[in-house]
């Protein structure tokens, strides 16, 4: 999720059940930690442009995140000497994991066992910046500013941390939805496709994106979860088998890219040198019309070489 998401997660989390407790510092705790997972973000300040690649990497790990979580408890405890070492380390901890959970949440994906394991597991039902969401986690914070209101803060957070999980089960169960309604466009008998996905979409629960490869085609489909209305919007040509694309594929970072893209589009042009390019149909909206961010082109060479062109 985006950085304010994540904030206000950790400032409903204080107000509902620690700020009464251990006192105002609680707010500022939990709402550090609950950002601390993105510390992995400072790759980006190397300017590379496969920095993105480290993205809810080393940040992310179930095995790093202890370790992160207890050095700002160690750096909080000089701010809040009253407050125990081992309270300070138990809010950090609280807070990141927390912020695990709504990572996992989108289709992003989160490297969970780095450095042992790149496996990348997500649950892929919310979009990246949900409104919504972001909405209900607000609520209580603005009734705050209302004199009468402010002596429900602790009732009205714990009501805006219920609704928002409750707002993730209904998105989960909206994908489900979605998914049963993408196979029904899958002739069984005929032609099963290699690849089946469904995809969030921005700007509520509602709208998915179906996404189906048979050989070297996607079929994009716009999903409506709650009527079951599907509609086909475009179709998109990969060239995943052409042997200039392997040749970027067989490079580290072509192997790392087929590793990070979820529905990758390898495309060609001729030339000399040879243009590939490739990006992710798991980043491409149909609902906000957005361009795919995180294209990569390289230069291939007659005499082998391969060579990174921009992002």
């Amino acid at each position: 999720m985006d950085s304010v998401t994540h904030t206000l997660v950790g400032v409903g989390m204080a107000n509902a059940f620690f700020k009464r407790r251990i006192g105002a510092p609680a707010v500022t705790i939990l709402a550090l930690a609950s950002n601390l997972p993105d510390i992995d973000a400072i790759a980006h300040l190397s300017g590379d442009p496969t920095s993105i690649l480290l993205r809810r990497t080393f940040g992310h790990s179930i095995f790093t995140v202890p370790i992160w979580s207890l050095v700002l408890a160690i750096i909080l405890k000089r701010f809040y000497p009253k407050i125990k070492l081992m309270t300070l380390f138990g809010l950090v901890l609280l807070g990141a994991s927390i912020h695990l959970f709504f990572d996992l949440v989108n289709s992003f994906g989160v490297v969970l066992l780095w450095p042992f394991y790149d496996w990348r597991p997500e649950l892929a039902v919310i979009f990246i910046i949900d409104l919504l969401l972001t909405g209900i986690l607000a609520v209580p914070l603005l009734l705050y500013l209302i004199p009468s209101m402010r002596r429900q803060l602790e009732l009205l957070s714990r009501i805006a941390l219920v609704c928002s999980l409750a707002y993730v089960i209904f998105c989960g169960a909206n994908r489900i939805m979605a998914r049963q309604a993408l196979a029904t466009e899958i002739d069984y008998q005929r032609n099963i496709p290699e690849f089946v996905y469904v995809f969030p979409e921005p700007l509520g629960p509602h709208r998915w994106r179906g996404v189906m490869r048979y050989g070297d085609t996607y079929k994009v489909y716009l999903i409506y979860s709650l009527s079951g209305r599907i509609e086909l919007k475009d179709e998109v040509e990969t060239k995943k088998d052409n042997p200039y694309v392997i040749r970027v594929k067989d490079t580290d970072l072509g192997r790392r890219l087929v590793w990070f893209f979820k529905a990758p589009v390898w495309g060609i042009e001729r030339g000399n040198p040879t243009e590939v390019n490739v990006y992710d149909l798991r980043f491409r909206s149909i609902v906000i019309g957005r361009e795919a961010p995180f294209e990569y082109k390289f230069h291939v060479y007659e005499v082998g070489r391969v060579e990174l062109i921009g992002k």
